[in-house]
Order: C-alpha cells, then sequence, then structure tokens
C-alpha cells in the first residue's frame, strides 16, 4: 500500500487527497508492459550493440536517461 512520503507518485496526490485510481494504475502498468513485451519481437537498431548500450541518467525532479535507448519492435 503506497501511503506518507512516496514522492515518486507525486502525480498522484499524497495523504487524504490520494488519487483513488492509484491501485488501479499500478497494476495496470505492470500488465501493460507486460503485454507489450510479450507480444512483440524486440531488438536494438542495427547501429547499436549491446555492449555498447550507454545506461548513464541525468538527475533532476525525474530521473531519466541521458540518451534515450532506441529499440525497433515487430509483431510476433
Amino acid at each position: 500500500m503506497l501511503r506518507g512520503r512516496d514522492f515518486e507518485l507525486i502525480p498522484f496526490g499524497v495523504d487524504e487527497r490520494i488519487c483513488p485510481g492509484l491501485p488501479l494504475a499500478m497494476r495496470l502498468v505492470q500488465i501493460m508492459l507486460g503485454s507489450l513485451l510479450n507480444s512483440f519481437k524486440w531488438k536494438l537498431e542495427e547501429d547499436i550493440e549491446s555492449k555498447d548500450l550507454d545506461m548513464e541518467e541525468t538527475f533532476s525532479f525525474i530521473s531519466s536517461k541521458a540518451h534515450p535507448l532506441r529499440v525497433m519492435s515487430s509483431p510476433l
């Protein structure tokens, strides 16, 4: 259960004003990600090797990759 000072979830609110749809959203994100991974074949773009992936992050209010991951998808 998410309560109190979960600052990474600020868009959903905190304490008494927390979004009533938060539990549903947390479940659906996992289901949607699993469905995408299961329904498509994923590969890196041609000019990128898996050993050359840059995992550096930028730090701000929201942590994100410094260089976006570029992948190609194709239906199974």
